[in-house]
Order: structure tokens, then C-alpha cells, then sequence
């Protein structure tokens, strides 16, 4: 099977907003200079169409697309630090913050205070009927 008939066929199952933001990424791959880059650029699309045409995913592409023709330096930059990621809590993927971090804290809080407030309802006693 050939590539454009798998492209066909995963185009099928994509809505006609993300048909069109994957032609403007498309169209926007060629001016990227960096090789790198552009294969980057390429991979994130392909793993946006594998995924159904995720919109969301596909606008941080475009914006990434878009960076790209004017700072490859710095996008290189991330992709040697490994920090290009979809980032699913933000919906970004170029991007100067890293939540997870943070999150993870307030998980490990939550749970914290959850085992906190179980403990003190166990350790309440039963009101006292008065006779």
C-alpha cells in the first residue's frame, strides 16, 4: 500500500476542520529549512491524523509549523531537551511551562488530605443515645 492511499484512508475519518488545518500544515512544511524541524513537524502531524484528526492537537501543530519557518534554532533547541510534547492539561505543545510538575504535587496533596479526612471519620465515636 502506498503512502497516499494510507493518507486517503486515514483522511476519511477526520472532520473537514482538521482536513484543513492538516492541508495548511501541509502546505507550510515545505518553507521550514531545518530538516529536522520539518520531519518533526511531519511526525506530529502523521501521529495527529493516526488519532482521528484531533483539532486540538492540530492547531499546536500549525502554531509549531508556524514557529518553525522563523525559529527552527529554538525549536531544535526543545527537541534536543526532548520538550516538545503534546501536552494534554494545557493542549499545547510548544510551550514555556511544564505543568506536570505541579500537578503531580497537587495529586499527591489531594491524596494527603483525602487519607487525612478518612482517618479522622474513623476515628469518631458514635454519638451516645441519651436514655
Amino acid at each position: 500500500m502506498e503512502i497516499e492511499e494510507i493518507k486517503e484512508i486515514d483522511m476519511k475519518h477526520v472532520s473537514v476542520a482538521a482536513a484543513g488545518l492538516i492541508q495548511r500544515i501541509e502546505s507550510i512544511l515545505p518553507t521550514i529549512t531545518n530538516d529536522r524541524v520539518r520531519q518533526l513537524v511531519a511526525v506530529k502531524l502523521s501521529t495527529a491524523i493516526s488519532e482521528g484528526g484531533n483539532e486540538a492537537m492540530l492547531r499546536q501543530i500549525l502554531v509549531l509549523a508556524v514557529a518553525a519557518v522563523e525559529s527552527s534554532d529554538l525549536i531544535e533547541h526543545k527537541m534536543d531537551m526532548d520538550d516538545l510534547k503534546y501536552n494534554i492539561v494545557t493542549g499545547e505543545i510548544l510551550s514555556e511551562i511544564d505543568c506536570i510538575p505541579t500537578l503531580d504535587k497537587i495529586i499527591e496533596f489531594k491524596k494527603q488530605v483525602l487519607k487525612s479526612l478518612s482517618s479522622k471519620k474513623s476515628n469518631l465515636k458514635p454519638p451516645s443515645s441519651a436514655i
